[in-house]
């Protein structure tokens, strides 16, 4: 099915690149943890403290995006699973009625050895309609995931609505130690109320590189709503809602064996509702996870049996079903 998939997104109007990028493009980074985005709404970074429990060291908030305060699971005095009790929750707030003409957003997120952090929004994004050619909005992040350290980032959907463009980046500085779970779901248009493919442009950029600089992956997906010739097509016809989940393990379990059951398993949550398909990564540390579905909450459902999947690969408890 991914061969499928990759041969339809080549013949549509999203364009999609995965793979290793020049390995001869290095760049010294030394202190990936304080690598700051300009601008900057929302600046955070995590550590563990004396009890091995994940903390906010540094925040930094501003208008319109804040967070709640740290939720953690209560213990169940097992003591088999540290990092459950340990893993820091947190929510992501837009205090804004969402992204407008103009709009240039930026969050910055640094995990230090050792610390968990799964982050998640309270709600959807909405990006507006915009007036006349040429204006969009931006958003940026700016992530390094440090040694031994695990994040797990699964947002509400990105709501483009008629005549709205976005470009977003995402730069993910990750150890070879750590753990990533990173998600994305696109809504093209409000669909309760017929809107569908009216947006003019969404333009995504993820790159991940190791601490040194070397960039390891690069996926940018270009993908245009008014105008496309390929709506009718399977691969937008069975469903509008889009998703990409990235999923990137330490290199102590991310073994051939153990990637080939993960993607397995991942494409056996396909359903009449959804198609997901999944493929390594091209340095062989995690999986690359594309699927589309009829409704949101199939794709939602669908990313956090995937996360509780890796979760699994690491001896971790379940991913809560109240998140």
């Amino acid at each position: 099915m991914l061969i499928r998939w990759q041969q339809q997104v080549r013949a549509s109007a999203v364009v999609s690149q995965v793979g290793p990028a020049d390995q001869s493009v290095k760049q010294s980074v030394k202190q990936p943890v304080r690598q700051p985005v300009r601008p900057q709404q929302l600046a955070l970074r995590l550590g563990c403290n004396e009890a091995g429990k994940t903390v906010l060291r540094d925040r930094f908030m501003a208008y319109p995006l804040s967070i709640s305060p740290v939720f953690r699971l209560d213990a169940d005095g097992s003591g088999t699973d540290a990092v459950s009790e340990q893993r820091a929750y947190l929510y992501r707030m837009n205090t804004s009625p969402g992204l407008l003409a103009g709009d240039v957003l930026g969050m910055s997120l640094a995990l230090e050895a050792g610390s968990a952090l799964y982050l998640a929004d309270q709600a959807a994004t909405k990006v507006h309609t915009m007036p006349g050619d040429g204006t969009k909005a931006a958003v940026h992040y700016e992530v390094a995931v440090g040694d031994r350290a695990t994040l797990e980032f699964l947002p509400e959907p990105l709501i483009l609505f008629a005549d709205a463009e976005l470009k977003q980046v995402t730069d993910i500085t990750l150890y070879p130690t750590a753990g990533l779970t990173w998600g994305e779901i696109i809504l093209p248009g409000r669909l309760a109320r017929g809107e569908c493919y009216e947006f003019r442009e969404y333009w995504s950029t993820i790159r991940i590189k190791s601490p040194s600089g070397a960039v390891a992956f690069v996926e940018t997906m270009k993908l245009l709503g008014k105008g496309n010739q390929f709506l009718q097509r399977s691969l937008f016809a069975s469903g509008p809602v889009m998703g990409t989940l990235i999923l990137g393990l330490p290199d102590a379990i991310a073994t051939p064996e153990t990637l080939k059951a993960l993607s397995e398993d991942v494409d056996r949550l396909s359903a009449d509702s959804i198609e997901i398909a999944s493929s390594v990564l091209p340095q062989g540390n995690g999986l690359f996870v594309r699927a589309i579905a009829q409704k949101t909450q199939a794709m939602q459902g669908a990313f956090k049996a995937i996360a509780t999947l890796t979760r699994k690969l690491r001896n971790q408890a379940p991913l809560p079903y109240s998140v």
